[in-house]
C-alpha cells in the first residue's frame, strides 16, 4: 500500500517535470511568405489578400493573437492598420495567416497623381503578426513581401462614323461604327453593353448587343452595327449625305458589362459611358 502510495505522489511531480523541460525547450514559431492573390478587381477597387506560413515547432500549442500592416505604393506608405487575430496552432503543426487588403483606385490616384500616367505600381506589404507562446510571452515577428498591380484604366467609347449601303428621299441602310479604345496592357470584354445614339437630337440607334466583344490590349475596336432609317427619322441630315457633305452633333450613351483578362476581374461590374461631339465628313 505504501509504495501503491508513492507512485500516486510521484506523478504529478514526474508530469510537472515534463512541463517544465517542454517549456525549458519552447522556441519562436516560423513565418514566411507564401502568396498574393487578386480576390477581386475592378476600375474602382481591388481586394489583395496576402498569406503567410507559420509553423509551431513547440510541443505546446501557441496563438496568433494580432498582426499589424503597412501597404506602401512606389515605396510611400498609403494603407496601415492593426487587426486582432485569434488563430490557434498546434503543438508541432503548421497554419496558413491572412492578411486581407482593400485598395480604392480613386483614393490611390489622389494620393499617388503619378500614376495616373502609368498602368501599374509598386508595392511593399510590411507586416508583424504577435504569437502569444507559452513560457516565453508575446513574439513579435516581422515579415514582408513586394510586387506590382495594374492600374485598371476605363475604356473610352466614341461614334466613330458611318457607310451607306443604300440611301434615297424615303431613307437609307447604313452601318454605324462605335469606337471602344482599351487603354490597358491587358484584354478587356464588353458584354450585353447598350448603345443609344442621337444625331441632331433625333433617336438614330437603341439597341444591345448579347455577344461578347474583345479589344486586345493598348488596342482600338470598332463595332459596327446595320440600322434602317427613314426620312423622318433623319431629318435634315439625310439631304445633306446625298449631297455628299454631312456635319451634325451626336451623343452617344449607354452601359456595358465589361470584363477583364486578369486575375479576379469579371463582368460584374457595369460601366455607363456617355459621350457628346460634333462628326464632320
Amino acid at each position: 500500500m505504501r509504495k501503491f502510495l508513492s507512485i500516486l505522489v510521484l506523478v504529478p511531480f514526474l508530469a510537472g517535470c515534463t512541463t517544465l523541460r517542454d517549456l525549458a525547450n519552447i522556441q519562436k514559431p516560423s513565418l514566411e511568405y507564401s502568396n498574393m492573390s487578386v480576390q477581386s478587381i475592378n476600375f474602382s477597387e481591388a481586394v489583395l489578400l496576402f498569406e503567410f506560413d507559420v509553423n509551431n515547432p513547440n510541443p505546446v500549442g501557441i496563438t496568433a493573437s494580432e498582426y499589424n500592416y503597412d501597404f506602401l505604393v512606389n515605396s510611400n506608405s498609403f494603407l496601415s492598420g492593426t487587426q486582432d487575430k485569434n488563430v490557434n496552432i498546434g503543438a508541432g503543426r503548421e497554419s496558413v495567416l491572412q492578411v486581407p487588403v482593400a485598395l480604392k483606385f480613386s483614393e490611390l490616384l489622389n494620393t499617388f497623381s503619378s500614376l495616373l500616367r502609368s498602368d501599374a505600381f509598386d508595392y511593399d506589404l510590411n507586416t508583424e503578426f504577435v504569437f502569444d507562446v507559452p513560457g516565453i510571452g508575446a513574439q513579435r515577428l516581422p515579415i514582408n513581401t513586394s510586387g506590382s498591380l495594374p492600374v485598371p484604366k476605363i475604356p473610352r467609347f466614341e461614334f466613330a462614323g458611318y457607310s451607306i449601303d443604300r440611301i434615297s428621299a424615303s431613307g437609307a441602310d447604313m452601318e454605324l461604327k462605335i469606337g471602344v479604345t482599351n487603354p490597358n496592357r491587358f484584354p478587356i470584354s464588353l458584354l450585353n453593353a447598350e448603345y443609344v445614339l442621337e444625331v441632331n437630337g433625333r433617336e438614330w440607334l437603341n439597341t444591345t448587343l448579347r455577344d461578347a466583344v474583345r479589344i486586345s490590349a493598348d488596342d482600338r475596336s470598332e463595332i459596327v452595327i446595320p440600322v434602317q432609317l427613314n426620312a423622318s427619322q433623319m431629318g435634315s441630315v439625310l439631304f445633306d449625305m446625298m449631297r455628299g457633305s454631312t456635319e451634325f452633333d451626336y451623343s452617344l450613351e449607354g452601359n456595358a458589362n465589361v470584363g477583364a483578362e486578369i486575375e479576379g476581374f469579371s463582368f460584374t461590374q457595369n460601366l455607363l459611358f456617355d459621350r457628346d461631339g460634333k462628326f464632320q465628313r
